[in-house]
């Protein structure tokens, strides 16, 4: 009450300024100011405001900290931005304005990472602005930082100094849409109830907040069901792995018993990534009779901690993400839907040798654990399809400088042979042949004894064939300079740990003369970063165990179901969650409901996902892979694989 009534007084006070004064300088300023801020140059605009406001209160004063601080904000001077609202909001406290600056207030603390604060000024804005511009701006923030940025607690705290129905739904509803997909389902109903309560009439929000309620009531009917999927998932109550899993696999519990005869219901265990919580969560689902599979745990540890217990009490358990060869082997009850490692290493060799008919392969690979792994069964492979690696050789994640095991890969290359013709030793008619393969730059040199030029760069991707039909000898370079071409070279496996490396490992290739085509694993499935880079690495073509053919009518469908509940994107690892239990389903809705019939079940057949197709059928681990390619700024999907 006592800011409200300085702030009278200020209103007061810088009325009485702004009808006393008028300065003909800071009106030429403040209009060249709003012509440039007109034409997006922010920064001549700002120093044209800055003149206003530096000068005593006049008739453009509260206008130029308005697109003074709007200036700052475009400029991405984000504090200094919040510090000029901060000021013109104690100089003009009932400037029309007002909520307009609390608005960009709210925008720059988001800029800061300070969310709570910015969501205290777009709760503000939302409960008092009469301008219904900047209250469709305040939701749509306030919207996304519940969804997106704030913890539970906050958003609870945030609920109570709602003080409008627009801004008490926006939190509550926003609340619900992610308290529900974890283990705060008392909260949500909590909160939502709270709206009813206090907004009894009907109005903006009542029908979602009904639907809520009725879902959540609705699943305390599900609990009795007799048949359930278990879900084993640490949970962070935002975007992490176990969250999203979980919202996949209730989309398909949605979709399943909005229709089925005989409902499903979810236990979940939340074991937060404690590994003490993990086993007895476990232990409480493999008593609990009427769950019939579990999906989870997340990592290859956590799964190979609990695989005895799925085979003591013949529960099937599913992990959608673990990795590591061997999880299964010796436990029948234990399945893998993401492929291991060694599946996704000797898919590309496969690739490689068979179907690009790759004789000469290098391996350049992070020297982490991760990388040495995926080498050594790629390598392995390539040792079985009798086509033994060229060359080896490691780097450091992040190093930049790649000169040594790239000038590696080239010296044992070279060994092998790097094609040339020695142009200078040609006789004039076998010049003459040639002269069409010339490039224009060297067309001059044709009679220097010294001019010899790389045979691909003559005669294409088949350089020996095409000499041989011209009567062209080729000779051999068997060392190559630090920046000599390097083109004999069919394929190079870089299994990358990061996305983020991609632009070094292009650049670095591209440096020292490497040309050849990349090969990789799951991490070049990065389209921004293969964008950003398509100079170097046009062309890449990795493994993948998710493609979504966004057009199909499964994908738009689960799409939509989602936008209905989540704010959330359906994304690869959504999709796990999701595929995994409509595989469970299906053999649910054909009447498998005990523990050892879906474990026979999951073996004898292979299920058409969203991401991937999904067989357990060999040694209980997934083995259908995506073979994709970056080509032309898209990513192509070559061909699915089952890599038996």
């Amino acid at each position: 009450m006592k800011l409200i009534a300085a702030l009278l007084v200020l209103f007061v006070a810088s009325t009485s300024f702004s009808q006393a004064v008028f300065n003909q300088t800071d009106e030429t300023n403040y209009n060249l100011g709003l012509e440039s801020f007109r034409q997006g140059d922010y920064s001549t605009a700002l120093q044209y405001f800055r003149e206003v406001m530096d000068d005593s209160l006049n008739q453009r004063s509260a206008e130029s900290f308005y697109y003074g601080a709007r200036s700052l904000f475009n400029l991405r001077k984000y504090q200094e931005s919040a510090d000029v609202i901060d000021t013109f909001l104690v100089k003009f406290p009932g400037d029309q304005h007002r909520y307009d600056m609390l608005y960009i207030l709210g925008a720059n603390y988001y800029e800061l990472s300070e969310y709570l604060k910015a969501a205290d000024e777009f709760v503000i804005s939302t409960d008092s602005s009469a301008n219904s511009v900047v209250r469709e701006q305040a939701v749509a923030s306030l919207h996304t930082l519940v969804a997106h940025n704030l913890t539970f607690s906050e958003i609870k705290s945030l609920y109570k100094t709602c003080h409008s129905r627009l801004s008490a739904v926006t939190v509550a509803v926003g609340f619900a849409r992610r308290a529900y997909f974890s283990d705060k389902l008392g909260s949500a109903e909590t909160i939502l109830k709270n709206f009813s309560q206090t907004y009894s009439q009907p109005g903006v929000g009542s029908g979602e907040v009904n639907r809520w309620l009725e879902r959540i009531s609705a699943d305390s009917l599900l609990n009795l069901s007799p048949i359930k999927i278990g879900a084993l998932l640490p949970l962070e109550y935002g975007s992490g792995v176990g969250d999203r899993l979980l919202l996949g696999i209730q989309l398909a519990l949605d979709n399943y018993n909005a229709h089925a005869s005989t409902k499903v219901g979810l236990v979940l265990k939340n074991y937060s990534g404690v590994m003490p919580d993990l086993f007895s969560d476990m232990l409480s689902l493999g008593a609990d009779h009427s769950v019939k599979a579990v999906v989870g745990p997340v990592y290859s540890d956590e799964v190979a901690a609990v695989a005895k217990l799925a085979d003591q009490k013949k529960l099937p358990l599913i992990s959608p993400t673990a990795t590591d060869v061997g999880l299964t082997k010796g436990n029948p009850y234990v399945f893998q839907a993401n492929p291991n490692f060694k599946t996704r290493a000797y898919a590309m060799a496969d690739y490689a040798v068979n179907v690009l008919h790759a004789k000469r392969i290098a391996v350049l690979s992070p020297s982490g654990s991760y990388g040495r792994i995926i080498s050594q069964y790629f390598v392995q492979r390539l040792d079985s399809l009798g086509t033994p690696p060229v060359a080896v050789a490691y780097y450091e994640s992040g190093e930049t400088d790649l000169s040594q095991p790239i000038g590696q890969i080239k010296s044992a290359a070279a060994l092998l042979g790097e094609p040339y013709v020695d142009i200078g030793t040609l006789s004039p008619q076998q010049q003459q042949r040639i002269r069409p393969y010339i490039p224009p730059a060297y067309v001059d040199s044709l009679g220097d004894s010294y001019t010899s030029m790389d045979a691909y760069d003559l005669f294409g991707n088949n350089p020996t064939r095409v000499a041989d039909s011209l009567g062209i000898p080729i000779d051999t370079l068997t060392s190559l300079g630090e920046f000599d071409a390097l083109r004999s070279l069919d394929a190079i496996f870089i299994p990358l740990t990061s996305s983020s490396d991609i632009g070094i490992i292009g650049a670095q290739l591209a440096y020292y003369n490497v040309k050849t085509q990349i090969l990789g694993t799951d991490d070049w499935y990065d389209l921004n970063q293969l964008s950003t880079n398509d100079l170097y690495v046009d062309g890449v073509i990795f493994c993948s165990d998710t493609y979504f053919q966004a057009n199909s009518q499964p994908y738009i469908a689960a799409t939509d179901s989602l936008s209905q509940i989540s704010d959330a994107e359906l994304d690869r690892v959504v999709s796990y969650g999701y595929d995994i239990t409509n595989d469970l389903l299906s053999q649910i809705s054909s009447g498998v409901t005990s523990r050892t019939g879906i474990e026979e079940g999951l073996k004898s057949q292979t299920y058409t996902g969203l991401h991937s197709m999904i067989s357990f059928g060999d040694g209980n681990s997934n083995r259908y892979l995506h073979i994709l390619q970056f080509k032309n700024g898209n990513i192509v999907d070559l061909g699915e694989v089952n890599r038996k």
